[in-house]
């Protein structure tokens, strides 16, 4: 899929469904014009990480088959290719490495789309020469990011590609230690890319992503199959921007209002279920569709509370739609922001309640 489509999908039918709360619609049909705006810009995009560092496994297991005719690395490669693509630059810095052993490829400093793509060009993978199926000092790894880290000002992304599995180096580190040290030190949240296949290598990876709100792990199937799942880490859709749209026949999506949530509540409202029900009979009935959901609290409460309240409440809905379905959990896509773009001010107990929300996206109708 070309970029202007894929970053044209995310960002529209998120816009279109983040506005839908002030049009009083309980579940609308989008047809293809609504694709189609006067306007799509950056503008419409807030940036939630001030950095990102992407840390590429090439360990052996990564030349294990991955699907048939191609191998873990290569398709690793391929996220990495179409993440970079249809990732807009608004003012990241940058960093890309291998941990296998530790290598820059692209040195920390402002993202550059086309040099970011330069360096990708030049890690190993199996086509393309340079992957000798490493060993995996995971922890060495995560400790040679402390002093990229000590210089960066601002929240960081870093999304991991993994398995799971490590070898211990010299210094008997473990990969766990490694990451609570850079969480308490710094304000950093993991993406952990798994590929595990072990119960031992899942918990690995899920003990790192426990490690604090804004952490979590992302399956490799799931980023491969659908190139969303690698973008609500680094920026929001501003729900107060409303888009024009053009009207046609063609059905490419839906819409509906936001799930509204009581203070400190985390439970489906019963005013919501029935809208929710429509959203599962749709995936049901759609097998190319897919549901992006984003969590949102008012402002009371602290930032870690608040990003824990957001992704409770986006489980919820996931976990209703799910009850109400017989479709692959990963359709659904959770996201999480806390209290971040509200839709309201939260000087009035109207626009508080306002921002105890759950937006629903739907898109990837063929």
């Amino acid at each position: 899929m070309k970029k202007s489509t894929i970053f044209r999908l995310f960002v529209i039918i998120a816009a279109v469904s983040l506005s839908s709360a002030t049009q009083g619609l309980a579940f609308e049909i989008l047809t293809a014009e609504d694709f189609k705006q006067n306007i799509v810009t950056k503008d419409i995009l807030i940036r939630t990480a001030d950095n990102f560092i992407v840390l590429y496994d090439a360990s052996g297991s990564m030349g294990d088959d991955y699907k048939e005719g191609i191998k873990k690395i290569d398709a690793e490669f391929q996220i990495l290719e179409q993440q970079n693509e249809i990732l807009p630059e608004l003012g990241y810095n940058a960093g890309l490495y291998t941990f296998t052993p530790f290598k820059t490829y692209y040195e920390m400093q402002p993202y550059n789309q086309a040099e970011f793509r330069q360096a990708i060009d030049r890690l190993p993978n199996s086509k393309t020469g340079g992957f000798a199926g490493q060993a995996t000092p995971l922890a060495e790894g995560l400790k040679k990011l402390d002093p990229i880290l000590a210089k960066l000002s601002g929240k960081t992304a870093v999304f991991l590609f993994s398995d799971g599995t490590y070898q211990l180096g010299g210094q008997k580190l473990r990969p766990l230690d490694m990451a609570r040290n850079l969480v308490e030190k710094y304000n950093v949240n993991f993406y952990l890319i798994s590929s595990a296949t072990t119960p031992e290598a899942e918990k690995l990876l899920a003990d790192i992503a426990a490690l604090n709100e804004g952490s979590r792990v992302i399956p490799f199937d799931a980023l491969y199959q659908n190139p969303v799942y690698g973008l609500g880490p680094l920026y929001v859709i501003d729900s107060k921007v409303e888009v024009e749209t053009l009207t046609e026949t063609k059905m490419v999506g839906v819409k509906t209002k936001d799930v509204q949530f009581e203070f400190d509540g985390v439970e489906v409202p019963p005013d919501s279920q029935d809208r929710l029900k429509l959203v599962a009979d749709f995936l049901q009935n759609n097998p190319d569709a897919f549901a992006v959901l984003a969590g949102f609290t008012d402002s009371a409460g602290d930032d870690e509370y608040n990003l824990r309240l957001s992704r409770m409440r986006s489980q919820s809905v996931k976990n209703y739609i799910l009850e109400q379905s017989r479709i692959d959990p990963d359709r659904v896509i959770l996201f999480w922001y806390g209290n971040t773009n509200p839709v309201a001010s939260n000087d009035t107990a109207e626009g508080r309640k306002k921002n105890r929300r759950v937006e629903i996206a739907i898109g990837g109708i063929k």
